[in-house]
């Protein structure tokens, strides 16, 4: 068995959809279960329909909701070819798209903003696309049903960003998913929602379809999940910044985990850590050019010939510096810091320390109003915005002796305002203004990766 996951690209309309039909088709021996996000742009759409309605111009908010109707029945006119099913899923489409109606007319009536109401309003859009496709493929002689992933997936309550209850979801996926299977199915189903226990919407974060691939992959004991996007596969870099960057053929777990977090678009950062105790390997593909090897992703990866096997950027990015020379050395510092952070619900990237201060990234910057506030009881603070983590990633790196002098030499003209590796054994991680890390992602790829 294996899952295999189509994007938002890779589903982005009815050709697209004809094209998942052809790649699935060719792994039908294997036992897919299919996990499909939105159609590209949906979500965003989604979370204007909730934004407007929540603010009450209700007549906007459904029309963006016609909008995305209508490109939903050209989808379905264009990959369901048979009659019957093509108005069974013009049918089913319907019935969702009149249910999001009057749950925007309730949003508006009751001007209700926030997470619970947008994940209640954007899991229509992988429920959209997960019934289209599963009718696309059956009309092709692929026998898709669509499965619920509200009964399976099943999470806490932070909505926008829920945690899944991994041993519940392995209970159900096998009750849902390899049932079907055993039936000579193929199962579509959603990425990126779930529900809570008592069945209210959620959703896993931006992203989150590839952590519902990764955790319906660790819970079926699969013998590989499939990333199908609209990519070869990860890259030595971003190729919309290095036009030369090149797919790599393997990576590591950890490799991938450090390009996802630190700005790869490929992967989810989360996505792999439900596979990596299992071993399950990961490929990632392109379904625009499914003839591409891609890259597989498994636990461990020999070294690139020159170490280092890509580099990473993540921008948008602020810093905030902590100064208090009479606590840093003091029991307990760090602790009450980082409890701030915590308590304020704000993740730090990179962390560096001297003796009387400490450095962080926080990538969407100290929007909680009470952070910085906090902060300042522990000694004075200041905030520098428009920052960018470059990484430079692969196995072996600490241990290869004059890496580091070849990344600091490469980008001699850029100025470097924090430094980090020793926190792991496979990238170094520095900090840069953001106008600059273009320039330095170019030169790091002219070092590490000449033509």
């Amino acid at each position: 068995m294996i899952v295999m996951k189509f994007g938002g690209t890779s589903v982005g309309d009815g050709a697209a959809m004809v094209r998942v039909c052809e790649i699935v088709g060719s792994r039908r021996g294997r036992k897919p279960v299919v996990v499909v996000s939105a159609m590209a742009g949906v979500t965003d759409r989604l979370l204007d329909a909730a934004r407007l309605a929540g603010e009450g111009d209700l007549r906007s908010a459904l029309g963006v909701v016609h909008e995305l109707r209508g490109r939903h029945e050209t989808a379905i006119a264009e990959a369901v070819p048979d009659a019957k099913l093509r108005a069974q899923a013009e049918e089913v489409v319907a019935t969702h798209f009149a249910g999001l109606d009057l749950m925007l007319e309730a949003l508006a009536l009751l001007r209700e903003t926030g997470p619970k109401a947008e994940d209640a309003v954007v899991s229509h859009g992988e429920l959209w696309s997960a019934e289209i496709l599963a009718r696309a493929l059956e009309a092709r002689g692929q026998p898709g049903v669509w499965v619920d992933a509200r009964k399976v997936i099943i999470t806490d309550n932070t909505f926008g960003r829920a945690l899944p209850e991994r041993a519940v979801v392995a209970e159900r996926a096998q009750a849902h998913y390899t049932a079907a299977v055993g039936k000579g199915k193929i199962p579509v189903t959603q990425g990126y929602v779930g529900a809570t226990a008592r069945g209210t919407p959620t959703t896993l974060g931006r992203g989150g379809s590839d952590f519902t691939a990764a955790l319906l992959g660790a819970a079926l004991r699969v013998d590989e999940v499939e990333i199908w996007t609209d990519v070869d596969g990860l890259m030595t870099a971003d190729p919309r910044v290095v036009p030369a960057a090149r797919p790599l053929p393997e990576a590591s777990y950890d490799e991938a985990a450090e390009l996802a977090f630190f700005g790869a678009k490929v992967l989810h950062p989360a996505t792999i850590l439900p596979l990596v105790e299992l071993g399950v390997p990961v490929w990632i593909k392109n379904s625009q050019r499914p003839e591409a090897n891609g890259t597989r992703i498994v636990a461990q990866s020999p070294r690139s010939e020159g170490t280092v096997k890509s580099i990473a950027s993540k921008r948008g990015v602020t810093i905030v510096n902590l100064r208090a020379p009479r606590m840093l050395g003091a029991h307990g510092f760090l602790k009450a810091m980082f409890d701030i952070f915590e308590r304020h619900g704000t993740a730090v990237d990179v962390v560096t320390t001297s003796e009387v201060s400490v450095s962080v990234s926080l990538e969407n910057g100290p929007t909680e109003p009470g952070l910085l506030t906090d902060l300042g009881t522990l000694g004075d603070v200041t905030v520098t915005p428009d920052r960018a983590i470059v990484c430079v990633v692969g196995e072996g790196l600490r241990e290869t002796p004059g890496i580091p002098a070849r990344i600091f030499r490469a980008i001699a003209s850029v100025p470097v305002e924090m430094i980090s590796q020793g926190a792991s054994k496979i990238n170094l991680t520095f900090v840069v203004q953001d106008g600059h890390a273009v320039e330095a992602v170019r030169r790091l790829h002219e070092e590490f990766f000449p033509r």
